[in-house]
């Protein structure tokens, strides 16, 4: 018998983590003395290899815990099991490979970003697929569609301009720029959106009432700073006709 001590030493395994294995059935020792000591046997190594190639795997180790528990595996649908979550974390991870990329791009064409609006741009990036089934509760599917197309168009000088324009709303909000001043900037800001689109949704009087959902949609605007651009929005679109 080897003691934990020995035992750790011998298969590379920390006491920490063997005691943990203890504490959930999946390697229990083969003897423990009236003083507490833990002792295994040559037949816990094996246990052991079959623990940590499930864990090479990547399954989990309540899943091990419980094909441990079989006295017949499933072998064959265990593993395409953990294929295709492991695919899917691949596609994850890919996926924020990418959001990594657009940033350090975005971060390279602007000297400063305020925290609010980088922030704001990568949640929104992430939310993209939720906000549109959130959204096609709402408005037309057609309209939503487009909108979202418009944004997967989008590449980083587009956005880096668009970045620029919404530290110019901040700016006018702080130095409380003419309404003239603002509209100018609004204008800019509108002019990004595709004329038939941008026309097609003034016309959807359902968007007036949406109260967005903040989890998914979030804004690089302060509330007061949103409170005084939809004023100043509203009073524009008033005489508003075409872009």
């Amino acid at each position: 018998m080897y003691p934990i001590g020995q035992f750790s030493r011998k298969t590379g395994v920390s006491i920490r983590t063997l005691r943990y294995y203890d504490e959930m059935n999946l390697l229990k020792p083969s003897y423990i003395s009236e003083t507490g000591r833990r002792f295994y046997e040559n037949e816990d190594i094996i246990t052991l290899q079959k623990i940590t190639g499930l864990k090479t795997l990547g399954f989990p180790l309540k899943d091990i815990q419980q094909l441990m528990g079989q006295s017949q595996w499933d072998i064959t649908g265990s593993l395409e099991y953990q294929k295709r979550k492991m695919i899917n974390k691949l596609v994850d991870i890919e996926k924020n490979i990418e959001l990594l990329e657009y940033t350090i791009s975005l971060a390279q064409s602007n000297q400063v970003i305020e925290p609010e609006i980088f922030i704001a741009l990568i949640q929104n990036n992430l939310h993209m697929e939720s906000q549109q089934r959130w959204l096609k509760g709402y408005l037309p599917n057609e309209i939503v569609d487009e909108i979202y197309a418009v944004s997967n168009d989008h590449n980083v000088r587009y956005d880096a301009h668009l970045i620029n324009i919404i530290n110019q709303l901040k700016i006018a909000y702080k130095n409380q720029f003419k309404d003239t001043e603002v509209h100018t900037i609004l204008k800019e800001l509108f002019s990004q959106v595709p004329h038939e689109l941008f026309n097609r949704l003034l016309t959807e009087t359902k968007l007036l009432d949406i109260q967005l959902d903040s989890m998914l949609f979030m804004s690089p605007f302060s509330k007061q700073e949103e409170k005084w651009l939809i004023e100043k929005i509203e009073n524009m679109l008033k005489d508003y006709k075409t872009i």
